[in-house]
């Protein structure tokens, strides 16, 4: 009985870890910094389901992440996603389809909604 529990147990585990690292996806990201202050981050995904862009600085400048992606016709096409809110909870974020995931991605940061500096684009 006490092989019978330890193997359940020693199962439950395995199975779990295995779960966990599954579901778990990794993710491409940039800091974005601009007249001596990180202004806030964005990225995606590695396997681009998921853009997005956080602005962590309450300084009336916006975090956008440009993005490509694969459209509907078999180009490409580009799109951002935008957070302006500071240090006010929750990011801008774009979930992608897994016929259409994002290709790159590239981080700015600006007032106004200007592209003043920005990251490079990142191939994912």
């Amino acid at each position: 009985m006490r092989h019978t529990i330890r193997f359940l147990l020693a199962a439950v585990t395995a199975t779990s870890a295995l779960l966990l690292t599954a579901t778990a996806a990794s993710a491409s990201e940039y800091t974005v910094q601009a007249e001596g202050q990180n202004r806030g981050f964005g990225g995606a995904d590695d396997d681009g389901l998921r853009v997005y862009a956080c602005d962590t600085f309450g300084d009336n400048w916006g975090v956008r992440t440009h993005y490509t992606y694969r459209n509907h016709t078999g180009g490409t096409a580009t799109r951002t996603v935008s957070d302006a809110n500071g240090v006010t909870t929750g990011c801008g974020e774009q979930n992608m389809s897994a016929s259409a995931p994002a290709l790159s991605y590239q981080v700015c940061t600006g007032r106004a909604g200007a592209d003043t500096v920005c990251g490079p684009w990142t191939r994912l």
